[in-house]
């Protein structure tokens, strides 16, 4: 059983996420307030300013007592696109409040877009606004970032600020490229003052945002799109400091988009557009574009058709992390429950330090009954070659009640000769609605290898296994030993129709 006292003392129970969730809702306690973590929102359009209206709306609906935005508001940098921000803002809450009459605070911080210069002249912001000069005198960057601020939302800017949530403190660290002491917007000049100067309750989480990824926290070690490592560095000192991020874009059904080790850090994905996890077949990220992608044969994931966001509510003894997809208007997986407890404790027994979470995290499971099937095909690699191709289907590996969704999908081809089992090549590859979360994943899955990647007269077979995000493989799917050729598949494929043509 679990009772407050247990809840506060025990929390690696949490890191389980199974049956426990219901008492431990109960054992969170009275609600005390709710924000939106929203980020990327990137408006640049009538189009992005619907959506955001649609995601505030949701928020309202929902009594966010405020809503956080980590950065990259006007797309193109200019000031024009921070007014509609703030027009569907005030649209939305009039006078700042939501529809029932309750205040409801901006806690909006700029990002890197909202101080970019090498946007202004693109076909896409030339064609809303053809008058150059007229673009260039918009720019946030070169103008009074702080007046410009100050006419959009009605209130001081300061390049760190300091507001209260229902007696919650937001830290809001806008990106203050060109700044003294940071030119590039990697470093956190002033945070370190800023910290020194205010005392806050150790009892009650300390939430900060800021845009660019902290190093060493979510989504893994790698240094794209990362910071200097500064605001790790002094958040390290708040085990109580929740941090937010945004500019990494990865969709927020990924399981690495939460991270606990000194502290709590979360990165909030994009309410324009998502990007996966890099190095996979299917994937949509920077890293795995032409001209030299380290994945060829598939196409990329559409990433403009979802839009993402988190709903935060906070109780008395934790924090429900709500995870939404706006576009269809449904979760994207299963809440995160962050025990405030849990900042007590050493940062890897925390319950969503990776560490632990490889520790605990069940392996995806194949439905019963699934086989791989395999067909011939022709298709172009992301540089525009035709190739004849291998499409290796096999059935999505959904959430159960034990264990989770596959995060994505291990797909080896191996070898037999002689004494020798080995493995020729082996990729990665998502689920084709990967990025809209649990609840639409329900395709089967295709990998595809190029006809030239398969060698003929071998015995060969293709073995997939469901992975989560931390690595964990659930029990593989695998075909029979066998000789193959896209000729003899196809021959295969054109019996089989006959067969169910003359059944039918």
């Amino acid at each position: 059983m679990v009772n407050r006292r247990s809840f506060l003392g025990g929390t690696a129970a949490f890191a389980a996420m199974g049956a426990w969730r219901a008492q431990a809702m109960e054992a969170l306690g009275a609600v005390k307030m709710r924000f939106g973590a929203l980020a990327d929102i990137h408006i640049h359009s009538s189009e992005q300013m619907a959506v955001f209206e649609k995601a505030l709306r949701k928020l309202d609906g929902w009594k966010a007592d405020g809503v956080l935005v980590s950065g990259d508001i006007a797309h193109f940098g200019l000031a024009m696109q921070l007014q509609n921000t703030a027009d569907v803002w005030f649209k939305v809450f009039p006078g700042g409040r939501r529809s029932d009459g309750e205040p409801v605070v901006n806690l909006m911080h700029y990002g890197d877009h909202d101080m970019a210069t090498n946007y202004v002249d693109r076909p896409e912001a030339a064609a809303l606004w053809p008058d150059a000069e007229m673009r260039r005198k918009n720019l946030i960057f070169t103008g009074d970032r702080k007046a410009i601020w100050e006419r959009c939302f009605k209130e001081e800017w300061h390049p760190i600020e300091l507001k209260y949530v229902k007696g919650y403190p937001f830290i809001l660290y806008h990106f203050t490229k060109g700044e003294p002491g940071n030119s590039h917007g990697n470093a956190s000049p002033g945070l370190a003052e800023f910290l020194k100067e205010h005392t806050f309750d150790p009892s009650k989480p300390v939430f900060y945002s800021q845009h660019r990824l902290l190093l060493g926290t979510v989504c893994g070690a790698g240094s794209h799109g990362r910071d200097n490592g500064e605001s790790a560095a002094l958040l390290s000192k708040i085990p109580n400091a929740i941090a937010f991020c945004g500019h990494g874009h990865i969709c927020g059904f990924f399981e690495k988009n939460i991270w606990q080790g000194a502290f709590t850090c979360i990165e909030t994905p994009s309410l324009r557009y998502c990007c996966t996890p890099g190095g996979r077949e299917n994937g949509y990220n920077t890293g795995d574009r032409p001209p030299r992608p380290p994945v060829q044969m598939m196409p990329q994931h559409p990433s403009h058709l979802t839009h993402q966001g988190f709903f935060c509510t906070v109780h008395e003894n934790g924090m429900v992390v709500r995870r939404w997809e706006f576009e269809h208007d449904i979760p994207l997986g299963p809440d995160w429950i962050v025990p405030f407890s849990s900042f007590r404790l050493p940062p890897e027994q925390r319950p969503f330090s990776f560490a632990a979470r490889a520790r605990t995290e069940r392996a995806p499971v194949f439905p019963q009954g699934a086989r791989i099937t395999l067909a011939a095909t022709e298709g172009k690699d992301r540089l525009g070659k035709k190739h004849g191709m291998y499409a290796v289907k096999f059935p999505a590996a959904p959430a159960t009640s034990t264990t989770p969704r596959a995060n994505d999908y291990e797909v080896s081809l191996e070898l037999q000769q002689d004494d020798l089992e080995r493995i020729l090549l082996q990729k990665r590859v998502f689920s084709p609605r990967y990025l809209y979360g649990a609840a639409m994943d329900t395709l089967p899955v295709e990998c595809l290898f190029a006809e030239e990647e398969v060698p003929e007269r071998h015995l060969l077979r293709f073995v997939v296994r469901p992975v989560n995000a931390f690595g964990g493989k659930g029990e593989p799917l695998a075909t029979a030993w066998r000789m193959m050729s896209l000729k003899s598949i196809s021959k295969e494929q054109q019996q089989e129709d006959k067969k169910a043509k003359d059944k039918s």
